[in-house]
């Protein structure tokens, strides 16, 4: 996926950056390496420091919580966002089902973007606040 377009066409799909213009998708753009694993690699643990943000190309994966299976993602899905933004633990155990191509962003990366471009967390919000209500079944108040 050495195309630009191609990478814009994922990170557009993703909630998070779906609100970002031109310049601030370059900027987002510019962090991102594309990663391939196998099926049976452990992209996130539960519990765990997470260090990157990633977003599925192409593959599947399993969404494990408390050793709970809660759901299966695929294209265009991400994972590590809450760890992205806050540097804690990850919520959920996520491994590959089937081998995928993933765009992965670092934590410190990402910091360093939003401390330079500021405009892009403030897009970032209601996509945030979507997530958060979906993951929450919609028991945040007003």
């Amino acid at each position: 996926m050495s195309h630009r377009h191609d990478v814009d066409e994922h990170l557009l799909k993703v909630p998070l950056f779906s609100r970002l213009d031109d310049k601030e998708l370059i900027a987002v753009r510019s962090l991102l390496t594309e990663v391939e694993v196998q099926t049976g690699a452990v992209l996130a643990r539960e519990g765990t420091h997470g260090h990157e943000f990633l977003i599925i190309v192409s593959g599947t994966a399993s969404v494990d919580r408390g050793g709970v299976h809660v759901a299966d993602v695929g294209p265009g899905d991400f994972q590590g966002e809450i760890s992205l933004l806050d540097g804690g633990n990850r919520t959920a155990t996520v491994t590959a089902t089937s081998p995928m191509t993933l765009l992965v962003a670092s934590n410190q990366e990402f910091h360093s973007l939003l401390e330079n471009t500021p405009s892009i967390a403030c897009r970032m919000l209601p996509a945030l606040a979507a997530r958060l209500r979906a993951v929450s079944g919609d028991a945040v108040t007003h």
